[in-house]
């Protein structure tokens, strides 16, 4: 990440409120460096794909992103951080079968495949129960 402050890298950065860019200016801020001494950091595009293509086209050295996204356009891709996603579930829809179905499709191990495949997801949690709400609530988030 020091390496974002160098004269010559240029980097494409995502846009305001996106996941990605509030894990770049929290590593910025924890490192000491200032987003102005970052060439690019204006330089905004809204997904991870575009972030990808900007690096592959030659316009930015360097965009932080998914793992799938660098794959796609055949780049080289140095993991700076892990996340969970969850999904959270309404309480009054979760016995419906919609969200049943969406439920045994994340269960699958060919929905599994499919997202190792794509490159940079662990999938060894995707389908449990991760967390409830109140007492004697029914579960309504899964990883």
């Amino acid at each position: 990440m020091e390496d974002l402050a160098r004269p010559d890298v240029t980097i494409v950065n995502r846009q305001r409120g996106a996941g990605t860019r509030v894990l770049l200016d929290l590593q910025l801020r924890d490192l000491g460096i200032s987003s102005d001494s970052v060439r690019g950091y204006d330089h905004e595009v809204e997904t991870h794909t575009a972030a990808a293509a900007a690096v592959a086209s030659g316009t930015a050295d360097v965009g932080l992103g998914i793992q799938s996204a660098a794959r796609a356009m055949d780049l080289d891709f140095v993991p700076v951080a892990r996340e969970r996603y969850d999904l959270a579930i309404l309480e009054a829809r979760h016995e419906s079968p919609e969200v049943a179905h969406l439920l045994a499709t994340l269960r699958s191990e060919s929905f599994k495949a499919v997202a190792r495949e794509l490159g940079g997801y662990d999938t060894s949690d995707t389908g449990k129960i991760m967390a409830t709400t109140g007492p004697g609530a029914r579960p309504v988030s899964i990883e």
